[in-house]
C-alpha cells in the first residue's frame, strides 16, 4: 500500500497520470511561445475570472520582477465592459478556464479575437467555446491539481521571456518543472496532518481572516473566496499582508481566527511583519509557510516562482477536503453559482 493512500480523498493514480498528461503539453506551450514571439507583440494581458484568475495574478507579480514588458492582469468581466487603452491589435491575451465555458471568459475571448487580438487559452476541452474563440490552445488535460495550471503558464510565459533574452535559465527551469509534481506530492503528505488539525479546530469559526502577499496572494484569495466561501459557505475576508496594516488589523482580537500564507520571495518580509503582530494579538493564528517544504531536483533560486504551487497543493488539495470532512458540506454543492442565469 502506498504511503499516500491514507490521505483524505486523494487519488494517487489520477494525480500521477495528470502529471504525465501535463508534461505532454510542454512542447505545445513552448511552440506557441516561439510563434507569438516571432510575430511580435507590445504587451501581455492575463485575464480570467474567479479561481482561474489566481494563477494569473501570480504571473503578474512574477512579471514585475523579471521583465520590462508591460504585463497587465485583468478580471475578464471588467475588461469586457470597461476595456483598456493599452489593449490593441498588437497585444497578446493569455487566459485560462478549465471548463472552457466560463461565461465571462468566453465572451472576452470572442470579443477581442474578432477584432484581431491574439488569444492564447489554457483549457481542458479543445472543442469548448473558449477553445473555439482562441487563436492558440494549450491543452489542460489533468484531472486534478490546480498546480498543473501553473506549469502550463510557466512553460508559456518563461519561454517568451527566454526568447526576449530576459530569462536565460529557461531550459533548466522548464525541465525542472517536470519534477514539480513529485515534490508537491511530498508536500501534500507532509501537510496533511496539519490540515486535519486546522480544519477540525476552526471549521465552526463564525469568521476567518486570510492573509497572503506577493506571488502567493492569488492562492490566498482563491482559497478564501472559491473554496471556503463558494464551496463551504464559510465567512471569510482575504487581505494582503501589506494592506492588513491599513484597516484589517483593527478587528483582530485574541479569539479572531487568522490564517497566514507566507511566500518565498522579496515580499516575504511583509508576511513576517504580519506574523509578528498576529502572534501577539490573537491566540488563533495558523501559518502556512511555503519555505517548510523541500524541493528535490529543483534549484532553490526558483522557489519564489513556484511558491504559489506549493500553496495551492496544500490548501486546495488538502485543507479544503479536511474542511469538507468536518463541515459535512460537500465541496460540490452550490446555492447560486451556475445554478441559474444572473
Amino acid at each position: 500500500m502506498s504511503k499516500y493512500s491514507e490521505m483524505l480523498k486523494f487519488k494517487e493514480e489520477e494525480y500521477r497520470n495528470s502529471a504525465k498528461l501535463i508534461g505532454e503539453a510542454k512542447p505545445i506551450a513552448e511552440e506557441i511561445a516561439n510563434i507569438v514571439t516571432k510575430d511580435g507583440f507590445s504587451n501581455i494581458f492575463f485575464t480570467a475570472v474567479g479561481g482561474s484568475l489566481a494563477p494569473l495574478m501570480a504571473m503578474g507579480e512574477i512579471a514585475k520582477q523579471l521583465t520590462e514588458l508591460p504585463v497587465y492582469v485583468e478580471q475578464a468581466a471588467e475588461l469586457i465592459v470597461r476595456g483598456h487603452k493599452a489593449l490593441t491589435e498588437k497585444s497578446l491575451i493569455i487566459t485560462l478556464s478549465k471548463s472552457g465555458d466560463t461565461k465571462e471568459t468566453v465572451e472576452m475571448a470572442k470579443k477581442y479575437k474578432e477584432i484581431g487580438i491574439r488569444v492564447i487559452s489554457c483549457t481542458k476541452n479543445l472543442e469548448s467555446p473558449l477553445a473555439k474563440n482562441s487563436n492558440y490552445v494549450i491543452p489542460m488535460r489533468h484531472e486534478n491539481g490546480v498546480e498543473y495550471e501553473y506549469m502550463l503558464l510557466f512553460w508559456l510565459f518563461f519561454k517568451i521571456l527566454s526568447n526576449r533574452g530576459e530569462f536565460l535559465d529557461y531550459t533548466d527551469f522548464g525541465n525542472q518543472l517536470l519534477l514539480l509534481p513529485e515534490n508537491l506530492l511530498e508536500a501534500k503528505l507532509q501537510f496533511d496532518p496539519q490540515a486535519k488539525e486546522m480544519a477540525k479546530q476552526y471549521y465552526k469559526e463564525p469568521y476567518m481572516i486570510w492573509i497572503g502577499g506577493g506571488e502567493v496572494w492569488g492562492e490566498t484569495y482563491l482559497f478564501s473566496m472559491c473554496l471556503l466561501e463558494e464551496m463551504q459557505w464559510l465567512k471569510t475576508k482575504s487581505v494582503t499582508s501589506s494592506e492588513f496594516f491599513h484597516g484589517t488589523l483593527e478587528i483582530v482580537e485574541e479569539d479572531t481566527c487568522v490564517f497566514l500564507v507566507k511566500g518565498s520571495g522579496k515580499t516575504r518580509v511583509l508576511d513576517d511583519r504580519a506574523e509578528k503582530f498576529l502572534k501577539k494579538y490573537t491566540k488563533k493564528l495558523s501559518v502556512i509557510d511555503t519555505l517548510d517544504f523541500k524541493l528535490n531536483g529543483i534549484d532553490e533560486k526558483y522557489r519564489w516562482i513556484i511558491a504559489p504551487t506549493i500553496a495551492s497543493t496544500v490548501l486546495v488539495d488538502r485543507l479544503a477536503f479536511h474542511f469538507e470532512d468536518n463541515t459535512k458540506h460537500s465541496l460540490d454543492i452550490r446555492r447560486y453559482y451556475r445554478q441559474f442565469d444572473y
